[in-house]
């Protein structure tokens, strides 16, 4: 999944520090932040100006190639394609020198070269580079001409050496082909759904049940390793016996996620923040992401 969608709707990844927690996998198609331009279902990327408009136009039809969009180009695409792109790009190197104290090894054992008899702060003669990449990028949709999607989106590259570094900076060119490359991503994330496999760590706080309750819910997280329906079954039971449990509530609220039951999910994610489980807000603001995700796939569907 694209790192940006990821921040956007507060998936809780699969970390190491959580790496032995249990999860429930989920896979799922999320609406583009841009749902207007998503439901394009061909464009064109026309002209973009500036000297790297070119290989900004090529970085994002590679990026939407795969994705629902039917590229088009030429005049042809122009004049047939739902929607058309087009904006300008401006692209900046600026270098300058600094100096900066460092602590450094100014004198070696003359018998094992590895080792440092005498270290000094000594001061260095360094330089920093800063790349810097804009684009304004607009999209409309043909038939009537409004605006559906526009942009604004710097990215930069800010890299410093000093003499004696071990590193040499990347070539300039790399770096400006990696920034446009970048920025053809995020216009990727901006205009096209996603379709996702992602894991939710399960609540697996006790807090509020009986003493046997507490050990049948334990038993149940434990269960998700192998039989995730038995747990949900499972949580939905002692639901009735703990009503407006934190923990069980989110827990039901993953295994409504994972059943494709948005609605139900919502509804359970904000009951559950509501008991005390903050990661409900970020639940129920993915279900919705869901929900909006299929009703689109819906309406492109219908359209075909």
């Amino acid at each position: 999944m694209d790192k940006r969608i990821l921040a956007g709707i507060g998936i809780v990844a699969l970390m190491a520090g959580v790496a032995r927690a249990e999860v429930l996998e989920i896979t799922g198609e999320f609406a583009a932040p841009n749902r207007e331009a998503s439901l394009l279902r061909s464009i064109s990327v026309d002209r973009i100006a500036g000297q790297d408009g070119s290989a900004l136009a090529r970085a994002i039809e590679q990026a939407l190639s795969g994705t629902h969009f039917d590229l088009m180009g030429g005049y042809t695409g122009r004049d047939n394609a739902e929607g058309s792109l087009t904006g300008g790009v401006t692209t900046g190197v600026d270098e300058s020198n600094f100096k900066r104290k460092e602590k450094r090894c100014i004198e070696k054992d003359s018998a094992d070269q590895k080792k440092c008899i005498r270290h000094a702060e000594v001061e260095l003669r360094c330089r920093r580079r800063l790349v810097s990449v804009k684009a304004d990028l607009r999209l409309v949709r043909n038939r009537d001409g409004r605006i559906v999607y526009s942009v604004t989106r710097p990215v930069t590259n800010d890299f410093s050496w000093c003499e004696g570094d071990k590193t040499d900076p990347e070539p300039v060119e790399d770096v400006i082909a990696n920034l446009v490359r970048d920025l053809g991503n995020s216009v990727r994330a901006d205009i096209a759904p996603t379709l996702s496999t992602y894991r939710i760590r399960v609540r697996e706080s006790d807090k509020g049940m009986g003493k046997d309750q507490a050990k049948r819910f334990k038993d149940l997280v434990k269960l998700t390793k192998r039989d995730v329906r038995g747990a949900c079954t499972g949580w939905a039971a002692l639901a009735g016996e703990v009503p407006n449990n934190a923990s069980i509530t989110f827990d039901l609220g993953l295994c409504a996620e994972q059943a494709g039951n948005y609605e139900k999910a919502e509804q359970l994610y904000r009951a559950a923040q509501r008991a005390g489980a903050q990661e409900g807000g970020e639940g129920a603001d993915r279900a919705i992401r869901l929900i909006a995700g299929r009703e689109d796939a819906a309406i492109r569907a219908r359209r075909r």
